[in-house]
């Protein structure tokens, strides 16, 4: 199985990033008979892009051969992408990569079905930050 999670710096020690799309990178795990056999850490280039780096960073994890995604919140689009292509999206917040990895093969992990909802809490109307 092959695992991509998005992370900031990235490596087994690393903590799985809040954001897919925008992740800094991705740290890819092979993972055979429930052990992990390899670990690569990939830039995402896709991150400062305007718009459509969901997408454009799902549709790179499909052409890695990724089989899972461990990440905090997926769009709508970016979870489109990566459900049609067979690609499972598990929720790993707070964790680091290796434990995130560890409770996927156990089973222990949320499976995202549906996608995250917006945060609006820094642009919304008479609140905090960025009030208009």
């Amino acid at each position: 199985m092959r695992v991509a999670v998005s992370t900031i710096s990235g490596g087994l020690d690393d903590k799985v990033s809040e954001v897919f799309g925008r992740a800094v990178s991705f740290t890819i795990v092979d993972v055979e008979d429930g052990e992990i056999k390899s670990v690569e850490v990939v830039r995402n280039d896709f991150a400062v892009r305007g718009g459509g780096a969901g997408v454009a960073v799902s549709q790179f994890l499909v052409d890695k051969g990724v089989n899972a995604v461990i990440t905090g919140n997926v769009g709508p689009n970016a979870l489109g992408v990566l459900s049609s292509a067979g690609i499972k999206v598990y929720r790993g917040s707070g964790l680091t990569v290796k434990e995130a990895i560890e409770k996927l093969i156990r089973g222990e992990l949320e499976e995202i079905t549906s996608p995250s909802q917006p945060k609006m809490g820094r642009w919304r109307r008479g609140g905090g930050r960025g009030q208009w």
